[in-house]
């Protein structure tokens, strides 16, 4: 697997983790402009990532969401109380399109391509925060931001 950070801290949060032939997003809270930049900076290509998996409905995660969603057509995966949140939030403004919502469910594995991805809850001041667990083949990896407290999960 591929991991790199394509911004980290409150002017926006960016990660993408990619494998031979798969790629997801993790938050999108960098402006388009620099989400753009920093993909070619990297050679990577917007049209290999399938999806966006979003932590919570901070601006700092979520900013370039709906208008990459829109321009790419590429589907976003959040709780519903996280797709509620983006909804409401005013420094989003360019909402996820409803055809590109997908909801994940706390607990409940789906496959992405070769990405197994569990969502698990983290406590954060937002509608909601998840972490993620993903497993490609034998190898692990978990991500998780603006971690309030740890728990025993």
């Amino acid at each position: 697997m591929t991991f790199f950070s394509l911004g980290s801290g409150s002017c926006g949060n960016c990660y993408y983790l990619a494998t031979e032939t798969d790629a997801i997003i993790i938050d999108c809270g960098v402006s388009l402009r620099r989400f753009k930049k920093n993909m070619l900076e990297y050679g990577m290509k917007v049209g290999k990532t399938q999806v966006i998996l979003i932590t919570h409905d901070h601006a700092d995660h979520i900013k370039a969401a709906g208008k990459i969603s829109k321009e790419y057509g590429i589907p976003v995966y959040a709780t519903s109380l996280v797709h509620e949140g983006m909804d409401r939030n005013w420094q989003n403004s360019v909402k996820v399109p409803e055809e590109n919502r997908r909801t994940v469910e706390l607990g409940v594995p789906f496959q992405l391509g070769e990405f197994r991805i569990t969502a698990f809850p983290i406590p954060h001041d937002a509608s909601e925060n998840v972490g993620y667990y993903i497993e490609v083949g034998d190898s692990r990896f978990t991500v998780m931001t603006d971690v309030g407290d740890v728990t025993d999960e």
